[in-house]
This record gives C-alpha cells, structure tokens and sequence, in this order.
C-alpha cells in the first residue's frame, strides 16, 4: 500500500489572517509610541520654561541681594548727586559729567534714585511706566537699583558709575573720575558701575502683537539710556510681595503687596511668583485650567484655549538698604 503525501504550509487565508494581525499590533505600537513621544516633547517643553523661569528668579533674586550698595558703604547720604541730592555742587570736581533726568527715564531720576533702591509696583498703579509701552494687566513690577560689586578700573564714555569708598562717594557719567574730598586717594575708594533694572511683564515676545506675553526688564544701559530687554517668553503673570518690619526689630513681621508698604527702608525680604504658559498647544477641547495659590489668594489661569500652565517662586533677602527707625 502506497501512502498518500500531505503538502505542509499555511494556507492564502491564514496567512492573510496573519498580515492582518500584524498591522493591527504594529499599528497599536506606533500610536503607542507616537503618543508617548508627545508627552515626552511636551515635558521636555515644560521643563526647558521651568529652567528659565528659575534662571530668571534668581537673576532678580541676585539683584535684590545687591540692591542698595554703593560700592564702599550701602549708605545713600554719604553719596553725593543722587536724584534730588539737595547738597550736589553743578559743577564738577574732577572734569567729570553729573547724571541728569534721561528724557526716556521710567520716571524722573529714576536710575539715579539712590534714596529708594528697591521699589515695587502694583498693577493698578502707573508709578514707573513712563518708559513701558505695552504692560500686561494685573500684574506687579519690580525696580531694582545697586552698583556693581567689582570696580572697574577702566571707565567708559556714557557709562553711569559712582566712586566711593567707605567715608563716602560721588556719582557720575562716563570716563572721567571726579576727586573725592575725603579718602580720594584710598585703596578703598574705586568706581563702581551703576544697575538699575525694572521687571515687568509685557503684553509681546518678539514684536508687538504676536499674542505671547514675556518677562521683561527696562535695563540702564551706555548712554546713558534705558533699553528694553526680552528675559523670558511665556510669562503671563509676575507678583511681588514684600516682607515688612512694622516694630523696628529687625524681623519680617508681614508679607504685603507694594501698595500697603509704608516705607521701603523696612523691607526685608521679597517673594517672587512667575506664571508661565506652553507656547505649543493641546487639544482645544481638553480643560487647561489651573489654580495657584499666590500670596495668599487661590488665582486661575487657562481654559479651553489648549495651553498649560505653571507656576515658579521664590523668596530673596534684601540685605544692604539704609535702615531707618521710627
């Protein structure tokens, strides 16, 4: 008897069956791993705002730290030609050029505003915005005003600088030195380059109208003149609350926003809220909204608009204001 062979193998159908099965899963993998690379963009996204949201706390928090420091003494007194300095001689004592109100100032004398180094601004005010053309609504601005820690032994010409030593100091612009009366020729007397800074948030990035707000400053620059400068994009919100003595003792006794402060010589302290929202979109019909709480109160941004939304804060110490007791 012959046996009958048997032909081994899948047949058209299995194998159809099989094609399809595979492009299923496969398909299953790729949507998988298309969806978990979004993610992965997004956090990346949001991580990259976090670090320069942070870069810009601290660069405000630094210039907290230093504001009020004069080069030698932190005692705006000992300085003479400050704004409003009732005590500055018109003319000069060494060839050198005195500072003037800049007619694109923030204010009149307001980077030369020695008395009041730290100022801040609430959002219903317009204190400080003669320099500002575009303002986003409800939020705080902050001015900061201290002269350079390391002296500068080579002077330029529109630079503002203040010579001083510990027994007192001069301001004035450009490459000529004045001659101090007291301790001229001291090693403790140098020139010093003077700060000042205004943070706000704008209502644009890159140019007027773009629809993408940004942490700004009005910086004091060769002149010399104020420039606006872009720090970060995708700020929404910047609020400041300032710890203030009220007994003379030397301790924060309460945080409060710029408009409740009595005098700035008793500030202590600063925190800094930054609130930030993703350039890149979601999916409108997913609910972005969130809440913070900021200085106290429960504040919401977002929406159905498709971004997201965080927040980044921080608390500064402000060391080297003249102290007045009441």
């Amino acid at each position: 008897m012959m046996n009958k062979k048997h032909s081994c193998g899948f047949s058209l159908v299995e194998v159809m069956v099989a094609m399809v099965v595979g492009l299923i899963v496969m398909s299953g993998v790729f949507a998988l791993h298309s969806a978990t690379r979004k993610t992965q963009v997004k956090n990346e996204e949001q991580m990259d705002m976090v670090a320069d949201a942070r870069f810009a706390i601290e660069m405000i928090a630094f210039d907290l730290r230093h504001a009020g420091i004069w080069g030698g003494t932190s005692d705006y007194l000992l300085i003479d030609c400050y704004y409003n300095d009732p005590g500055c001689s018109t003319s000069s004592t060494g060839g050198e050029i005195l500072p003037t109100v800049l007619g694109t100032d923030c204010a009149a004398g307001w980077y030369y505003d020695l008395e009041n180094p730290v100022v801040g601004v609430t959002s219903g005010s317009a204190q400080l915005s003669a320099c500002i053309t575009s303002r986003e609504a409800g939020t705080d601005m902050l001015a900061v005003r201290y002269a350079d820690s390391s002296p500068r032994t080579i002077l330029e010409e529109g630079q503002v600088y203040v010579r001083s030593s510990n027994l007192g100091g001069r301001l004035f612009i450009g490459d000529k030195q004045p001659f101090l009366d007291i301790n001229d020729a001291s090693s403790l007397t140098n020139n010093h380059e003077v700060h000042a800074y205004l943070y706000y948030v704008g209502t644009y990035s890159d140019v007027p109208g773009d629809g993408l707000p940004s942490l700004r400053r009005m910086s004091l620059v060769n002149g010399p003149s104020v420039e606006d400068q872009l720090l970060i994009p995708g700020v929404v919100d910047f609020q400041v609350a300032f710890g203030e003595d009220t007994d003379n003792d030397a301790k924060i006794d309460r945080y409060i926003d710029a408009s409740k402060v009595t005098k700035w010589t008793k500030v202590y302290a600063a925190k800094i809220w930054v609130v930030m929202r993703t350039d890149e979109k979601q999916d409108s019909a997913i609910d972005t909204s969130v809440s913070f709480d900021i200085d106290g109160m429960t504040t919401s941004y977002g929406g159905t608009g498709g971004n997201r939304y965080f927040v980044v804060s921080s608390l500064a110490n402000i060391r080297n204001i003249k102290r007045e007791i009441d």
